[in-house]
């Protein structure tokens, strides 16, 4: 008779088996390694920008929604979900494009953050987890500071509704009041409304204020989206409604009333009277579904627990956790030690050469100091005044980079002007056509100060194409980088002044004049697509 004790007596195999919560705390850590830099760049942006600085808030309301929520969440695991996987490698593809490419454009690597967090719950918790997080997840895009050149557009936009609405107040109280672009006129004194004064200031924070409120607010999803989209009109009137407070104020007590404490003390005034707007929107809507008390308006909602019809399985979640560790690390690793010699940078002849001015011409070159030539960022610049024999006068601005990449791009005219003091008074994208045949567009912007016109022409030469467009510099940009290796090129901009008397017609034809006889040069000094590559680029040389 044989003996089978010894087979039921054997000691099990050992398993090894990773904690949730230590798997969970590795997923952040390299989550962290891989986005450094994006991370980097969120607190440098919300330092810098008044209108961003509410965005150091914004993930601590996320998680705390999260947090809120966290009974829900531990009831609604799932089996952990495959396309998650999927969501985690394309957010990584997005991370690795973003820091070889785009980088001048942080808000791809920022969106790739987010939607990597997304793609995590959905890995780790299943679909009724991923649903359950999207809302405080997706919150966090208010934290995403938009592109500079956005920024810039908006804040113009924004400037020219709130002078004409901040007139038309000032207009209701029957005084004399004249607006010229951005500046008002009140006859003894001049109001400009600067970009500081566009609204933005307000508009970024209360846009996720307004999310909050909604949020918070206990009615159907139709008057949260309304208490939502309010913050727009809201910001526009309110901040119109300042321009004009300060008007009559400048117009009756002086212009120390347009600036310093007293400005300021206004602004907070504002923002709290927007806030207030925002609560009577809510409790208007609120009469609709016949709340009354403060308690029924807002409060956190009731989110119960959905358990999925799948179970959740440690081993999946084990397995899934360590893949998109590695898939995690790998891309954060290629970012931070595989990318520093990935791009080309073509042999050009120095700026300082440029043969920009013409027989019988006079110049001056201009030289900026280390602090503007870090702001302009350039590796390569001239700014030169110019005057022909006929007392012609123009302008040269040439900035070349050997890369675009850790946000190192030039900034666009229609952002530096305004810093000027300048209105942008016109701005069209034009089409021109070279003597040799060469079609491109370029902007075309007519400024003003205090009466003083300038015409401007700029445009981005770009690995032999010329691009009025900044957003479609940033995309051909991923193309040439993949295709070409290179991110390089200039932004080129020349500009003549409008005399009081003069036709801008006539200034039009001076400066288009100077930009065919300087396009033929350019070549040289701004390397097109088919030029020799003799050199990798090392951005620690």
């Amino acid at each position: 008779m044989s003996d089978n004790s010894s087979e039921q007596t054997t000691a099990p195999t050992a398993k090894i088996e990773l904690r949730p919560v230590y798997l969970l705390v590795a997923l952040g850590l390299v989550y962290v390694f891989a986005f450094w830099g994006g991370i980097e760049n969120l607190f440098k942006r919300w330092g810098e920008q008044e209108e961003l600085s509410h965005g150091y808030f914004l993930p601590v309301i996320a998680g705390w929604m999260l947090w809120s929520r966290r009974d829900a969440l531990l009831g609604s695991l799932g089996k952990p979900v495959a396309l998650g996987i999927a969501g985690v490698a394309i957010s990584a593809i997005v991370l690795i494009l973003s820091e070889l490419t785009v980088t001048s454009l942080m808000i791809f690597q920022h969106l790739a953050m987010i939607s990597m967090l997304g793609s995590l719950a959905l890995a780790l918790g299943g679909w009724r987890v991923f649903w359950l997080s999207l809302l405080p997840i997706g919150f966090l895009l208010f934290m995403v500071p938009p592109p500079y050149w956005f920024i810039t557009v908006l804040s113009q936009q924004f400037q020219l509704w709130s002078s004409q609405l901040g007139v038309f107040m000032i207009e209701l109280l029957g005084i004399p009041v004249f607006l010229s672009g951005n500046i008002i006129d009140l006859g003894d004194y001049k109001l400009q409304v600067a970009e500081a004064c566009s609204g933005l200031r307000y508009l970024f924070p209360f846009l996720s204020l307004g999310f909050l409120a909604a949020y918070l607010f206990n009615a159907p999803l139709w008057q949260r989206a309304i208490v939502f989209l309010s913050t727009i009109p809201i910001t526009i009137v309110m901040n119109s409604f300042r321009v004009a407070a300060t008007g009559l104020l400048v117009q009756r007590f002086g212009p120390e009333h347009a600036e310093g404490f007293i400005h300021m003390f206004e602004g907070w005034v504002v923002f709290l009277m927007c806030l207030a707007m925002l609560f009577i929107v809510i409790a208007a809507l609120s009469r609709l579904s016949g709340k009354k008390g403060f308690t029924e308006l807002l409060g956190l909602p009731d989110i119960p627990a959905q358990p999925s019809a799948t179970k959740w399985s440690a081993k999946t979640f084990t397995i899934f956790g360590s893949i998109s560790i590695a898939i995690i690390l790998a891309a954060g690793a290629y970012v931070h030690f595989g990318t520093s010699n990935i791009l080309k940078v073509p042999e050009r002849a120095s700026l300082a050469g440029l043969p920009y001015e013409f027989e019988g011409w006079s110049s001056e070159v201009q030289k900026v100091d280390n602090e503007t030539l870090e702001v302009l960022g350039a590796d390569d610049y001239i700014i030169t005044n110019m005057v022909s024999p006929e007392d012609e006068h123009f302008n040269l601005y040439v900035a070349y980079l050997n890369m675009q990449r850790h946000g190192h791009s030039w900034h666009s005219p229609r952002q530096c002007i305004p810093g000027g003091g300048w209105q942008i008074t016109q701005h069209d994208v034009v089409p021109v056509e070279m003597p040799d045949g060469q079609r491109f567009h370029y902007n075309r912007i007519i400024i003003e100060n205090r009466g003083v016109r300038q015409l401007v022409y700029y445009w981005y030469d770009q690995r032999g194409r010329k691009i009025a467009n900044e957003f479609v510099m940033k995309f051909l940009l991923i193309f040439d980088a993949v295709k070409l290796r290179r991110t390089d090129g200039a932004m080129i901009r020349i500009m003549t002044p409008i005399g009081r008397q003069e036709i801008i017609s006539d200034a039009d034809e001076r400066l288009m004049g100077y930009m065919k006889e300087l396009n033929p040069k350019l070549p040289a000094y701004v390397p097109p697509a088919d030029v020799e590559v003799t050199r990798e680029f090392d951005p620690d040389a």
